[in-house]
């Protein structure tokens, strides 16, 4: 049975580890990920997350195309909530809004269910025997989960129509030279390279990174003079924090700042 170990670290980051049935790590992409993706949001304690698989071969190779192929022609009943598929619940796949960071740290294959989690992700960091796609057009469907929306958001229109076309996949270094991923690096420092960004990211005011996260994305949709409103409206509130006080404090008195979300 897939599970979601989550492992909460004491420099505000948690990390959430996928592991299925085998080394594929098959159908991790489901309700209790989502779970303790909507308790990391709630969790005013935790800044960022990492997001990864378990062992080295995948992050996940996506769903149970067996038992998906089942379901499509009515020969099985699918689990209330369990699939990624399932578009009842909100989820950061299906555009709940998210404004804390969180980090793909790709270890191995990224297929499907598992491209579009990482596409929903902010940062994606990946080892050089990651490979990605989204081969649902192989077996006579579309991509979905959003994955035709964010793809040409983050790399350009050729590439991206590119892998919804052909449904191949793609090596480390073509993600990198795409700007799919952030950064390659051997399997072996995956993880360290994963959290080194994400103590990046928090070593940042906490309200000052999600309003940034905000105005980025909610700027995608937005004319310019708009999206420079929501910028300034952002702005104002931070000015006045707990955690910008102290930042300017920090710098006068030449120290590392403590901030504490508020």
């Amino acid at each position: 049975m897939p599970t979601i170990h989550y492992e909460k670290r004491d420099d505000h980051i948690v990390v959430m580890t996928m592991e299925g049935d085998n080394d594929l790590n098959i159908g991790v992409v489901n309700a209790e990920l989502h779970d303790r993706i909507d308790e990391f949001a709630a969790d005013d304690g935790l800044w960022c997350a990492v997001i990864t698989g378990a062992g080295r071969r995948a992050f996940s190779a996506g769903g149970d195309m067996k038992r998906r192929a089942a379901f499509n022609a009515g020969e099985l009943l699918e689990p209330a909530g369990s699939p990624a598929y399932n578009s009842s619940r909100p989820t950061i796949i299906t555009g709940l809004p998210m404004w804390k960071p969180v980090i793909a740290a790709v270890n191995g294959y990224c297929l499907g269910a598992a491209f579009a989690l990482a596409l929903a992700c902010d940062i994606r960091v990946a080892s050089e025997n990651a490979e990605f796609s989204m081969p649902e057009l192989k077996l006579g469907s579309p991509g979905s989960l959003g994955v035709p929306q964010r793809l040409p958001r983050l790399i350009p229109l050729g590439p991206a129509l590119e892998m919804l076309l052909t449904g191949d996949r793609i090596n480390a270094q073509q993600a990198l030279q795409w700007g799919l991923v952030n950064r390659v690096v051997p399997q072996p420092d995956l993880m360290d390279a994963a959290l080194e960004m994400a103590r990046r990211v928090v070593a940042n005011p906490p309200l000052g990174v999600r309003s940034t996260k905000e105005a980025v994305i909610r700027s995608l949709e937005m004319p310019f003079a708009e999206a420079m409103r929501l910028t300034t409206l952002l702005y104002q509130p931070n000015r006045g924090t707990e955690d910008a006080k102290e930042a300017h404090r920090a710098r006068i008195e030449k120290r590392k700042p403590v901030y504490r979300g508020r």
